[in-house]
């Protein structure tokens, strides 16, 4: 029930709701049948009058967090979504991001050992932690963590040294999907590790917009209708990016122009949109 298998009856938390009583209900049915108080097709119905308590209590439904939860908890896996799915958009702008599947599939170089530098073979991954364990260095005495990380694509094992466990020991415990920061290293023989350098709560994380969007409007190739429909997809997107307008007509002139009223919030979403309507490459972020 907590994994859908009964959904076609009705929503989960109605289910879920109604468990009590219906197991009473047919506590009582089998004690009866015992006492000899019903025969054997008395099973199957019910007095006329006691149709209204097969109604499904009303309640409102599982938040989808707690949806997920409870399959993860009863099958090992998400059914009818991820808890990252929530979260599209905003990976889609973070850069640097990458999805376990790609993280395992690299192949990290051997350290310089140096000392000072920025670490090397550093990625971002988003997912949510799975199966923390904490246990102590046999060397040096200091607590060290490992776990798992998931998202829809895979699983990668996660490590956290003792330089490292006092200060993010907190963020570890984080149960909602996170951007977990670390260095790739590559173990012989075996599926690579990260280890960890930072956590933060997937729904804490902030996306950078461009501060600036070049367009390219090759007259050429676009009609007045799609000159109206890119008025109207900039004014729906207001932000903080200022727009820069190439305004092409080929093998004659480029005229630039800085509206200065024009701001959009250009992500993803915006960009995709705009390249719809002028043709690939035709907008580009600019920092």
């Amino acid at each position: 029930m907590k994994a859908g298998a009964l959904d076609s009856f009705g929503r989960r938390a109605q289910l879920l709701a109604a468990v009590d009583k219906m197991m009473e209900r047919a506590q009582k049915t089998q004690r009866d049948l015992e006492a000899g108080q019903a025969g054997l097709f008395g099973i199957f119905s019910a007095p006329a009058g006691d149709a209204k308590h097969d109604d499904l209590p009303n309640v409102p439904d599982m938040e989808e967090s707690q949806r997920l939860a409870a399959e993860k908890e009863v099958l090992g896996f998400f059914v009818s979504g991820h808890p990252l799915d929530k979260y599209a958009e905003k990976l889609r702008n973070l850069p640097g991001v990458v999805d376990i599947a790609t993280a395992l599939e690299m192949k990290p170089p051997p350290s310089n050992g140096r000392r000072g530098q920025a670490p090397e073979n550093e990625i971002a991954i988003a997912g949510v932690m799975l199966g923390l364990k904490v246990a102590k260095s046999k060397r040096s005495g200091e607590l060290y963590a490992q776990a798992a990380l998931e998202d829809a694509s895979g699983k990668i094992d996660l490590i956290c040294f003792p330089k490292d466990y006092e200060r993010l020991a907190e963020s570890l415990r984080i149960e909602a999907p996170v951007l977990v920061r670390g260095q790739l290293r590559a173990e012989e023989e075996a599926a690579p590790k990260l280890a960890v350098s930072a956590i933060q709560a997937l729904e804490d994380v902030k996306v950078r917009l461009p501060m600036n969007v070049r367009i390219r409007i090759q007259l050429d190739r676009v009609s007045e209708t799609t000159l109206e429909d890119l008025r109207e997809l900039v004014g729906s997107a207001p932000g903080p990016g200022r727009v820069m307008l190439n305004v092409e007509q080929k093998g004659q002139y480029c005229v630039v122009m800085e509206p200065e009223e024009l701001r959009v919030a250009a992500d993803r979403a915006f960009i995709d949109k705009a390249e719809l309507l002028l043709g690939r490459g035709m907008v580009q972020a600019v920092d």
